[in-house]
């Protein structure tokens, strides 16, 4: 556990809707705009090996409704680089950023080792900086394949033991990239490593190249060089597992020094948080409490929507010992941000250029994907407002047709900037019209088929959300 925290891009775009209507003839609302069946129906059934399904279908509706906003903010103006935008668009990284520099306050000079202490580190020798050469074998290697390999480590621990220099010898090694850091496995403890390699790293002088051993991983020459050779890469590395080990100690006060609880009816809600991740981002129901304040199952989806894929499905198979740890581990993060906050810390007006560069960036690539760079949109501004919103509904549906079709880079609405857009925004997916759209796409892609026509190259499906209940409330 570190003090900092962890985020992986997220690329599936969420939402959900107020529902003001149940015409069949319009799938989606969005603005001013509106999608209605036939066109998506077509662009369903012209998409190949796209699945006619609901959640497609869903899918498809969800994404138009981002696109939209996101061209209609666009063409009336908005660059979305705001300050206020840019901080809500880039949640993640300004969360990080609070924390780290959080964490730079409270570590201070605590991690820091002056000369006499780095000395007096390395001549204790409970850490070392190890450096080894390896000849990769495994159990499954034949005989003859561990003889060859086996000959080669004792020829070249010869020709080290013959004048051979380490910085030449490590060239032979067979450990993925580690020639290019003369074989060094950084600042190690006792118990980071198997036994053997251990027991000898740990039994080397200063400057001391050890004989042959062998381990699972096949055989090595380890190798402890002096703190002159080392020094600074030492340095860093005792400083990096001190800085560790604080912040292992002080997230571990939190849970007791905020009366951090998990509520024992947390964790069906928080599973339901993968099935319906929509509705859960306006839910209120409580997980859990710290002093002063409730974490809930808004805030449980919001830290969700910032991490990965991948690590969101884990959620699904989870223990419920690793459910309860996980909310408890967020309960963490939100309250580690509020010290940071009591203590005057917020994103710096560096950081904030930066993540509005980034951003930039985003917006400019989504832009040229969509047939809106930044010269048509200025033209577009131009123009009256019938012209625009007629250019916003043919670019969009037209994006959507050429993505459908594999012929157009798919760049999504960055999900944190879908959930800005929706909430200034009315917008509505239509069940209703959902169910048309798929019939008729149904019927499309039967006569396509029926009448030769050459389907398209097969694409995977739009990302879709959880869509329990869409067109609910808001």
């Amino acid at each position: 556990m570190r003090l900092r925290l962890v985020w992986m891009s997220v690329v599936l775009a969420t939402a959900c809707g107020e529902a003001f209507s149940s015409r069949v003839d319009v799938v989606a609302r969005a603005a001013e705009y509106e999608l209605d069946v036939g066109p998506l129906a077509a662009l369903l059934a012209r998409g190949g090996e796209l699945p006619v399904r609901r959640e497609v279908v869903e899918g498809l509706a969800v994404m138009w409704v981002n696109y939209t906003l996101f061209a209609h903010a666009l063409v009336s103006g908005d660059s979305l680089l705001d300050s206020a935008t840019v901080l809500a668009t880039k949640w993640p990284d300004v969360q990080q950023d609070i924390a780290s520099a959080y964490h730079e306050l409270l570590v201070g000079d605590a991690t820091t080792l002056d000369s006499a202490q780095l000395d007096s580190a390395y001549a204790a020798g409970e850490l070392r900086l190890i450096q080894q050469i390896l000849f990769e074998v495994s159990a499954v290697n034949p005989p003859e394949i561990k003889r060859a390999k086996n000959g080669l480590v004792l020829d070249l621990r010869q020709q080290i033991g013959s004048g051979l220099a380490w910085a030449d010898a490590v060239r032979s090694t067979e450990e993925t990239g580690g020639a290019d850091r003369e074989g060094s496995l950084g600042v190690i403890a006792r118990g980071d490593m198997v036994e053997v390699f251990e027991n000898t790293a740990y039994a080397l002088a200063p400057g001391q190249i050890s004989q042959v051993i062998e381990t699972s991983f096949g055989y090595h020459i380890v190798y402890r060089p002096t703190l002159a050779d080392v020094r600074e890469a030492f340095k860093e590395g005792v400083e990096a597992r001190l800085e560790a080990s604080f912040d292992e100690d002080y997230l571990g006060t939190l849970p007791e020094k905020w009366d951090i609880e998990v509520k024992r009816s947390a964790l069906p809600a928080a599973r339901e948080v993968g099935n319906d991740a929509v509705r859960a981002k306006r839910s209120g129901k409580v997980l859990g409490s710290y002093r002063g304040g409730e974490f809930r199952v808004s805030d449980f989806a919001r830290w969700l929507q910032a991490m990965s894929p991948q690590m969101r499905q884990q959620l699904v198979t989870a223990t419920d010992s690793q459910v309860t740890q996980m909310i408890r581990g967020l309960i963490v993060n939100e309250v580690l941000l509020v010290e940071a906050r009591e203590r005057g810390i917020t994103t710096s007006p560096e950081t904030l250029d930066e993540l509005r560069d980034d951003l930039r960036r985003e917006l400019a690539l989504l832009g040229a994907a969509m047939g809106l760079p930044a010269d048509t949109v200025a033209r577009l501004l131009r123009q009256p407002p019938e012209a625009r919103y007629t250019s916003v509904r043919i670019k969009v549906i037209d994006y959507l047709d050429r993505l459908s079709r594999s012929e157009g880079r798919l760049q999504l609405v960055p999900p944190f900037l879908a959930d800005e857009l929706q909430q200034r925004s009315e917008w509505e997916i239509v069940p209703a019209g959902v169910e048309s759209a798929l019939a008729r796409a149904r019927q499309l892609r039967e006569t396509m088929g029926t009448s030769g026509v050459q389907r398209a190259r097969p694409v995977p499906p739009p990302p879709v959300p959880d869509t329990a209940g869409v067109g609910g409330a808001r």
